[in-house]
């Protein structure tokens, strides 16, 4: 049976999947990426260092005949390159902080790639003079495998400032005077965008002339892996950072750091990304494995220390604060007592996301479907349950890398229908409900966690 190739491009690593029509995982593989983070807010990786991941995982899993792949990334992580695809300077990523005080004044956070943009253009003017496009890293990629740049998609181009409604570049990028000819041509995700070249294959293990298709946001493509598809679907994506998504029939205002994707099915997804996530857990304990990790932790839930846990400074959801830090109140002094009081934070930081949904109108209170490598997690996705106090729901394959997969059959299997690949190749693998017993108790140190927040002035 032909396969699709979905790629997502991480944080911490590249991970790739062969997936069949049916949702059947063919073959899948990893490899790792390093960051900059050597000064403060800053935080860059090198374009060139995707590649070489991307190649090192497509040899692995491209077997058999392949009729499609994409490409998924993080939102709102920028590359400049030169009229010849070549980057200008090594990729900014999305909680890379310098451009705070750009985004202020453009009413953007710095997660945005747009203020990222006017921030190259302000403080590197002789790089910014040799950028010919303005792309982020799953574009960058597919360039890298058609041999055409000045591609994006309306996903991973909403932070650089395009309107999917009115199909054209907002008000913002406007104001920012971004001149045109810099900013990419903007397809549907799952839209055919070109083919593996010659050289491509060469690299990557995947023959030439296989259709390449537009990939999404790491979020969206999560969104598209968990299986939620009806409007008032809630998803969170556990990656390296939080991400919430909502499905809506109707598209709400966007207000305290919500933006609103449009999803390929055609339904609205307003939703947000924290700087926190499970990927600190990785940064702060290397040495421990995730399973022995939560099988200690979970003799210490429900944790009396609460604190918020950041890799680096600053916060951007639930709430808005640059200089916010970690904390950590109260004893948590064995592994399994740090491992707990870090997973309940995570899941303290998820229920203060959606209230803050649910406070901007927007309908989020059903079931929870999850996506992204901690969602495997039996311990945290019981945690959350009850956090939560409502159903977390784990689909079988529920990785942005088997999202993209998705968007790829979208328009290789289903004739660009993204709502029919979902109900085709996601299915639920577990469903953990809240337990009665522990809710409140939950619901007690949520606001001992808030209390703590707001006594250091974290909040709205």
């Amino acid at each position: 049976m032909a396969a699709v190739i979905g790629i997502d491009v991480g944080t911490s690593g590249v991970r790739g999947v062969a997936a069949d029509c049916k949702g059947g995982v063919i073959s899948e593989a990893q490899a790792e990426l390093v960051s900059d983070r050597r000064s403060g807010p800053l935080h860059e990786q090198s374009p060139e260092d995707w590649w070489r991941a991307v190649c090192a995982v497509t040899q692995r899993v491209c077997r058999g005949e392949i009729a499609g792949v994409a490409i998924t990334s993080t939102s709102g992580s920028l590359v400049l390159t030169g009229a010849d695809g070549r980057p200008v300077r090594p990729a900014i990523l999305y909680d890379d902080g310098r451009s705070a005080e750009v985004g202020s004044r453009l009413g953007l956070n710095a997660s945005y790639s747009l203020a990222k943009a006017v921030w190259v253009r302000e403080r590197e003017p002789e790089l910014w003079e040799r950028a010919r496009y303005l792309l982020h890293p799953a574009d960058w990629l597919a360039g890298k495998l058609t041999g055409v740049f000045g591609l994006s998609d309306y996903s991973n181009g909403l932070k650089l400032g395009y309107d999917p409604e009115a199909r054209g570049w907002n008000e913002a990028v406007r104001a920012a005077g971004l001149p045109g000819e810099r900013l990419p041509r903007v397809v549907k995700p799952g839209e055919r965008i070109g083919e593996i070249t010659c050289r491509a294959a060469e690299q990557t293990g995947i023959p030439a002339g296989v259709p390449v298709y537009a990939g999404a946001t790491d979020g969206m493509a999560g969104l598209a892996a968990s299986g939620a598809s009806r409007p008032g679907d809630a998803n969170t994506t556990l990656g390296t950072t939080l991400v919430w998504k909502a499905l809506a029939a109707v598209r709400p205002e966007a207000a305290r750091g919500i933006y609103c994707h449009l999803h390929p099915c055609g339904l609205w997804a307003p939703g947000a990304a924290s700087n926190t996530g499970p990927g600190m857990l990785r940064v702060v304990d290397r040495e421990t494995g995730e399973a022995e990790k939560d099988v200690k932790a979970n003799g210490c839930l429900p944790c009396e220390a609460v604190g918020y846990f950041l890799s680096a400074p600053g916060e951007r959801f639930p709430f808005l604060n640059a200089q916010a830090e970690t904390f950590l109140e109260g004893a948590a002094g064995t592994c399994g007592e740090r491992h707990a009081a870090r997973l309940q934070s995570l899941a303290f930081v998820e229920r203060w996301g959606y209230e803050v949904m649910q406070e901007c109108g927007i309908p989020a209170g059903g079931a929870v479907y999850s996506a992204g490598g901690a969602a495997r997690s039996a311990v945290y996705s019981s945690l959350r349950a009850s956090v939560l106090n409502r159903p977390v729901i784990l689909a079988q394959h529920p990785t942005s890398a088997f999202g993209a997969a998705v968007l790829a059959a979208s328009g290789a299997f289903f004739a660009g229908d993204a709502a029919a690949a979902i109900r085709a190749m996601t299915r639920v693998r577990a469903t953990f409900d809240p337990a009665s017993d522990l809710a409140p108790r939950y619901a007690e140190l949520y606001g001992r966690f808030r209390e703590a927040c707001a006594r250091r002035g974290y909040g709205p």
